[in-house]
């Protein structure tokens, strides 16, 4: 009897399986290792790549995903939306830095008066980053320009950029093409202003809040991104050569020398919460469109 029911839980537990969203993009380095092989999951996962949010709303809507990252701000507000997502865990928590080209700064008041590219709309990190900086050090002159990274990248490879506040792996390519240079680290300055710890809730984890109730399955899921996550931070060389394939052909030599400057880490949402709170009320200062208030503790899963 006791076998039985033993071979019974293997059984209810190899069958049940989750399907995982994941951003077209840099982040694929955090999942390389079950993709490839390299780190094994106690439950199936089928993972998949998203490229729109209107993609994200419908499979979760026809709850066709069961696990998506995102940015954390993004997922903050589609759950404000009331979209049927629960944060959690945080995986990255730094890659953002300002990059010049034929330019110095010598402070950040330098910046007053110039035009800054961001890759990012309003709301999400580069964005509220910047305009935090703006805020913080009355940069009123200071205009603000959006293109997606790669553009930006070209386009200071042209001369026709000078600033950029831009995230790895495409610092590292404006370096390498661009011959640019990396004016400030936008984590230490986030430290500096906050007196938080130089690190962001950049890109978390979100569950479907329906299957909490299967925690015990989805617990081994998150494990096993955990695991992989681990795996890339301690296996930079081979997780880089593996991603390129993911990321359009990108130099592995790029991705390698990014990780270096990239934090992904896994902390549940529960661990950070204080942290996640105090971004999340800096963003809805910011920009209270994307962020309209700080989420309730329902938002936080694990």
């Amino acid at each position: 009897m006791k076998m039985l029911l033993i071979l019974v839980l293997l059984v209810s537990v190899s069958v049940f399986s989750f399907n995982v969203l994941v951003p077209a993009g840099p982040t694929v380095v955090s999942v390389v290792g079950l993709l490839e092989g390299r780190v094994t999951s106690e439950v199936p996962l089928k993972i998949d790549f998203w490229r729109t949010l209107d993609q994200v709303n419908a499979q979760i809507t026809a709850k066709s995903v069961d696990i998506v990252i995102l940015p954390v701000s993004i997922g903050t507000t589609l759950y404000l939306k009331n979209v049927d997502l629960r944060l959690a865990a945080v995986t990255l928590w730094s890659g953002f830095y300002v990059v010049t080209k034929d330019l110095q700064l010598g402070s950040l008041e330098d910046l007053n008066g110039k035009e800054i590219y961001t890759p990012q709309g309003k709301g999400q990190t580069g964005d509220v980053l910047t305009r935090f900086l703006i805020g913080r050090y009355n940069l009123s002159n200071t205009s603000i320009k959006y293109a997606v990274q790669n553009e930006i990248v070209a386009l200071m490879s042209a001369g026709k950029v000078k600033i950029a506040v831009l995230p790895e792996p495409f610092v590292t390519l404006a370096v390498k093409n661009a011959s640019a240079s990396i004016a400030f680290d936008l984590q230490e300055i986030w430290s500096k202003l906050t007196g938080k710890p130089a690190q962001l809730p950049i890109t978390g984890v979100f569950v479907r809040g329906d299957l909490l109730e299967k925690s015990e399955q989805l617990l081994f899921a998150l494990e096993a991104l955990k695991r992989s996550i681990d795996y890339a931070m301690q296996n930079k060389r081979e997780v880089s050569e593996l991603s390129a394939k993911y990321l359009g052909g990108m130099n592995p030599a790029v991705i390698e020398q990014a990780l270096e400057r990239t934090i992904y880490r896994y902390n549940s949402a529960k661990e950070k919460k204080e942290e996640i709170i105090f971004y999340l009320s800096v963003v809805n200062q910011i920009e209270p469109e994307a962020v309209p208030r700080v989420p309730d503790d329902d938002f936080f899963a694990f």
